[in-house]
C-alpha cells in the first residue's frame, strides 16, 4: 500500500470525526448564562430547532429570545460550515479512492492500463 492511500485513509477519518461531532454539537441544547423567575437555566433549544418559549416567558428586565436566537446561530455558524467541507472532502476522497485506486492491483500497477 502506497503512502498516499495511507494519508487518504487518516483524511477520511479526520473527516467523518468531523462530520459525527458537528452533528452531535447540532443535537447538544442550547444554554444561556442566565437563569428564568424559577432558577432554570434558559434553554434555547438545539442546533436543528430552536426553541424560544422559555425565552420568552422569562420574566426580568432582559427579554431573551433576541440572546438565544444569536447563541444558536453562533453553534450553527460553526458547525454547518465544517460538516459541509468535511462532507464534501470525504465525497471526493471515496470518489478518487473508486476512480483511481481501483485500478492498482496488488502487485503495483494493472498491466492492462
Amino acid at each position: 500500500m502506497h503512502h498516499y492511500h495511507h494519508r487518504a485513509f487518516y483524511i477520511g477519518v479526520a473527516c467523518v470525526a468531523v462530520i459525527v461531532v458537528g452533528i452531535l454539537a447540532l443535537n447538544f441544547p442550547v444554554f444561556l448564562d442566565a437563569f428564568d423567575q424559577y432558577g432554570f437555566q434558559i434553554k434555547c433549544g438545539t442546533g436543528f430547532a430552536a426553541d424560544l418559549s422559555q425565552a420568552a416567558a422569562a420574566a426580568g428586565e432582559h427579554t431573551y429570545v433576541d440572546q438565544c436566537e444569536t447563541a444558536i446561530l453562533v453553534r450553527r455558524l460553526w458547525t454547518v460550515p465544517a460538516v459541509a467541507i468535511a462532507s464534501i472532502v470525504l465525497a471526493l476522497l471515496v470518489a478518487v479512492a473508486a476512480l483511481v485506486w481501483g485500478r492498482e492491483s496488488a502487485f503495483g500497477k494493472d498491466p492492462v492500463a
